[in-house]
């Protein structure tokens, strides 16, 4: 069975090494959009293609934020090219299983016709620990909640995929859509049970890299000009409360964190005490991994600048 992973990542290069090192331990090959990162996370990736791993690296120097349309085509391209499956990731998500067997064996189960949904376990870290002073610790530091507050899956793309060339995968990588005519209308999908694969994903290092990623991500959003105002809601409440001047404290990022994806009006009370150990991340070293250069105010003025010039 062949296994590839797709992504679209920007200024992850506090965690993109880790990313593409551990889901490479049980994928066979990752292809990886660059999208117009400031911070060095290009210059980490095409290291790693020089290296020899199974990596495929491109650039979306565009301001605004087209994952479904760049996502899509690479679904579909690598399904082509003989994946059976493509995990459809973030830079801040490790696909987990007990062992890369049981992986394969639960997959062959998907029935004919139908991509598979695998649980999305939110996973916090210790923000006490400075994120630029080791990723692999800091990863190591993440708890994962007890229970989800609000369930949600992530979706790995079967080959049922070619057969419908008007599906899409649908902004955020939760779902396979039937068609830009039908855009509520989903196509069949297979949950998979947490206990054989999980999408353990890490949504917030630190403060500064948060920020960050809220203030640009949601401005990309917007230059995308999306019809649907709903899309990337919760980038919309964090950039609200940037812009209204809060900044985030160690409490905050817990609560960020363990309610992430979810109407701020829906959030649920979170008791750092109860969070468990369950490590996810494979045994990898990083060798391009550097400390972060500069603070998220310095690479908003960048993207500003881009978005204006553009």
């Amino acid at each position: 069975m062949q296994l590839c992973g797709a992504a679209i990542v920007r200024d992850e290069g506090d965690v993109i090494e880790a990313f593409v090192r551990h889901n490479l331990t049980l994928l066979d090959q990752l292809t990886v959009v660059d999208h117009s990162s400031s911070d060095g996370t290009f210059e980490i990736l095409n290291s790693l293609v020089r290296e020899g791993l199974s990596l495929t690296v491109t650039r979306d120097d565009r301001p605004g934020f087209f994952q479904p349309e760049v996502l899509t085509p690479i679904a579909r391209d690598l399904l082509r090219r003989g994946a059976d499956f493509v995990f459809m990731l973030d830079a801040d998500e490790f696909v987990r299983t007990p062992s890369p067997d049981k992986l394969e064996n639960i997959l062959a189960r998907v029935p004919a016709g139908m991509h598979g949904l695998i649980p999305w376990v939110t996973y916090v870290t210790d923000f006490s620990r400075a994120s630029h002073d080791d990723c692999i610790a800091l990863l190591k530091s993440a708890r994962r909640l007890p229970a989800e507050p609000q369930l949600s899956h992530k979706v790995v793309v079967s080959r049922r995929f070619l057969e419908t060339p008007a599906a899409f995968v649908g902004m955020g990588n939760h779902r396979v859509y039937a068609s830009d005519d039908h855009p509520d209308a989903k196509c069949p999908h297979a949950r998979i049970p947490q206990e054989a694969i999980a999408i353990a994903h890490v949504p917030i290092r630190s403060a500064d890299q948060f920020t960050g990623k809220i203030a640009i991500g949601w401005l990309a959003h917007l230059a995308a000009k999306r019809d649907n105002p709903g899309l990337s809601f919760h980038w919309g409440e964090a950039y609200a409360a940037l812009a209204s001047g809060k900044r985030f404290s160690v409490d905050d990022l817990n609560v960020m964190a363990a309610n992430y994806s979810i109407p701020r009006a829906e959030w649920k009370a979170t008791n750092p005490e109860t969070w468990i150990d369950d490590p996810f991340l494979a045994p990898i070293e990083l060798r391009y991994w550097k400390p972060r250069q500069d603070d998220a105010f310095a690479a908003v003025l960048r993207f500003a600048e881009r978005l204006v010039r553009s």
